[in-house]
Parts: structure tokens; C-alpha cells; sequence
């Protein structure tokens, strides 16, 4: 969205000082568009995580460039939820914040642990890492681990996002523009700054103690701050520069990926290390917040285009968005599956492709079943 687009262009930037730009009313394609491209990258992690395995093969470099380029997944998400969420006060109060919200979340979250934990329990052979769910099957057993996140440990996205739908009413009260720039600098500070520091060399200890806040350590709440900000401060009232944030975009990116390289003893007359170190290509890494806040800011700069868009276009990308949520809960399933023989080993972007389609197909079947059953009902 740009100032053309919210009829900010003629609001000084003092104006807003006390009260965001925002247009609650309008759906904004962006937005869709990048809930699909970050699920589609949540995928691609996923079958790429044979770089946490170092191995001088060209595969393992490939891994490596995926990790590097698709780490924004979970942030995207993190800053959607907080561009959508952190003004919800003026549509509603909190308890139906948390009706609609916490509770849709809350049940996503049981709902794919049921599943999973039930076809991991009984086909332990057919999927990777099965075992100790196996191992103790039952009623205590699942909440063994759903209390600890040992189900299916993508899932601590959820977990997070509750942390901050928790926050949320208290932060609510915090949107004014200085004070949303004070939590985001303290919340870098502590959450990126000084793990930048140790990664560097300077030993925790030092700053532990001052600056070990379990609150503003969370990078989680930072891209959560980053997602309103930037959408109420910076998008209204700055003039669009998508070429630049995509070159921001792209050198972040191959950044996290020699860093990474050079960081695992590429090049080195050691050779690489034992254990995959990815602090570069991490979503605490200051180039992974670059790399977030660069594609965030592309596509929400490019939303007058992508209004214009054909209307095909436009219901496509929304109906993929839809199914996000039940791509993140359930591509697993197709990742860690052992049944077939793995498609396309040597190529682990066009798997996650194939996986994302796949799961998404199955949700689309899914939901028009439900859909079905409903009418009938």
C-alpha cells in the first residue's frame, strides 16, 4: 500500500504521531500474497534441512541457498499477524479479540497435534523420528508432548503466536508511533544486537545479567511490532522504492548465504565443521531481519498493481492464502513420510513446491467435504 493508495500523501508524518494511518474496512492483496509465499517457503525449509548435515556436494550448498533464502517464512508471518492484530481495539474488544483469535489459533494447534500424533502413534514405521511418540502412545503420552512441543516441533510457531496474542492487549495500548519505535529498538537490541555480539565472540556473561529479558529476548515480538509500524508509519508516508527493497532483498539473502558457507569452514583449510552452524541464516540474524522487512515492504508497495490485477488472479491468491494455515499443519505428513521413496532427492526446492501443492490440494478436498457435509446437515 502506498500514500496514493490511503490518501496519506498530504499527511505530515507528525500528524500521525498519536494515531496510525490504517483503513481497517479494505482486504489487502498483499497481504495474501504473502501468506502464500511464506508457506510455500515454511515448505522449503523443510526439505531442506539436509544442511544441517555439512557435506562438500553441491546438494548441501543448494540446502544452504534455500535456508538462506526462505528463512523469512515464520517472520512474514510474525509481521502479518501484528500488522492485522496490535490495532484490533478498533474493531473490537478484547475478549472477542481473543474469541476470534486465540481461540481459532488455540484449536489449530490441537487439532493438527491430534492428527499428528495419532498417525505418528500408529504408523511409527511409515514417518521419520516417530519413535519416542511410539514409544509411551496414549492419553498421558500426547500430553506429555504437547506440552513440550515433541509432537511435531514445527509447531512452536503456535506456541509463539499465543505468547503474543497474550501480549497483545497490553501492547494494544502501546501503538503511538514513539512508543512502537522505542519497543522495537529495545526488542532489536536484546533480541539481535547481542546475539550478534555472542555469535562474534563477546561472551554472554557480560550482558546477561543487564539485558537477559525474557519479554523483549523474544524476536518473535519484534517482527510482531515490525508488521504494525511499518504498515501504519513508514508504508502510508514514504514513498514506494520496491526496486530497492528488492535489491535489499536479494543481497540480505546471498549474504545469509555466504556467511553461512564461510561460517561452516567453506573454503577453509579445516574444511567444513561437524555441526551445521546457521546463526547467518537464522531469523535472529540482523540479515534475516533485513531480508524480512525488504519483501514485506516489496509487495505492500506493490499493492495498487496487485489491486489491478484480474479478478482470476486476485480469487486464486486469496483461496491459497485460505489454505495456509492447514498447509503449515499438515505438509509435515508429506515431508517426513518414509513410505515412498523420496521424489526428487537431489532437487529440494521443486519437492517443497510439489509438497506445498500437494498438501493444499488436500486441504482444498478437505474443506469442500466439510463444506458438503454442512449442506446436508
Amino acid at each position: 500500500m502506498t500514500a496514493a493508495t490511503t490518501g496519506a500523501a498530504a499527511v505530515h508524518p507528525a500528524v500521525t504521531e498519536q494515531q496510525p494511518t490504517t483503513n481497517a474496512k479494505r482486504h489487502w492483496l498483499f497481504v495474501d500474497v504473502l501468506n502464500v509465499i511464506a508457506c510455500i517457503a515454511v515448505v522449503c525449509l523443510h526439505t531442506s534441512l539436509g544442511a544441517f548435515h555439512p557435506e562438500q556436494t553441491m546438494l548441501w550448498k543448494r540446502q544452504v541457498a534455500m535456508q538462506s533464502l526462505f528463512i523469512f517464512a515464520t517472520p512474514i508471518f510474525f509481521m502479518i499477524s501484528g500488522m492485522n492484530l496490535l490495532g484490533y481495539r478498533k474493531k473490537y474488544d478484547t475478549a472477542t479479540f481473543f474469541k476470534k483469535r486465540a481461540w481459532r489459533t488455540g484449536r489449530a494447534l490441537i487439532v493438527g497435534s491430534v492428527v499428528c500424533y495419532l498417525v505418528f502413534g500408529l504408523f511409527p514405521s511409515s514417518f521419520y523420528g516417530t519413535e519416542a511418540i511410539a514409544a509411551d502412545f496414549g492419553i498421558i503420552g500426547f500430553a506429555k508432548h504437547f506440552l513440550t512441543n515433541s509432537i511435531n516441533d514445527i509447531y512452536w510457531f503456535f506456541y509463539s503466536i499465543l505468547y503474543l496474542y497474550m501480549l497483545t492487549p497490553l501492547l494494544s495500548k502501546c501503538t503511538e508511533r514513539k512508543t512502537m519505535r522505542y519497543l522495537i529498538a529495545v526488542t532489536g537490541f536484546v533480541a539481535v544486537i547481542l546475539p550478534l555480539f555472542t555469535h562474534l565472540g563477546v561472551p554472554s556473561k557480560y550482558f546477561g545479567q543487564l539485558f537477559g529479558w525474557p519479554l523483549f529476548a523474544s524476536v518473535s515480538l519484534l517482527y510482531f511490532a515490525l508488521g504494525y509500524y511499518l504498515n501504519n508509519y513508514v508504508i502510508p508516508v514514504v514513498k514506494p522504492h520496491p526496486w530497492m527493497a528488492s535489491i535489499a532483498f536479494l543481497l540480505s539473502s546471498a549474504a545469509m548465504f555466504f556467511a553461512t558457507l564461510l561460517n561452516n569452514g567453506w573454503r577453509s583449510a579445516a574444511g567444513l565443521s561437524n555441526e551445521y552452524i546457521n546463526y547467518w541464516s537464522g531469523t535472529t540474524s540482523p540479515l534475516a531481519v533485513i531480508q524480512t522487512i525488504s519483501l514485506f515492504l516489496i509487495f505492500a508497495w506493490l499493492e495498487p498493481r496487485l489491486q489491478h490485477t484480474p479478478a482470476s488472479f486476485s480469487k486464486v491468491i486469496r483461496i491459497l492464502s485460505s489454505a495456509s494455515l492447514g498447509v503449515y499443519l499438515f505438509h509435515i505428513l508429506f515431508v517426513n513420510q518414509l513410505i515412498i521413496v523420496p521424489v526428487l532427492p537431489q532437487l529440494p526446492l521443486l519437492r517443497g513446491i510439489l509438497y506445498y501443492s500437494i498438501t493444499a490440494l488436500m486441504i482444498f478436498i478437505i474443506k469442500s467435504f466439510l463444506l458438503l457435509i454442512q449442506r446436508i446437515i
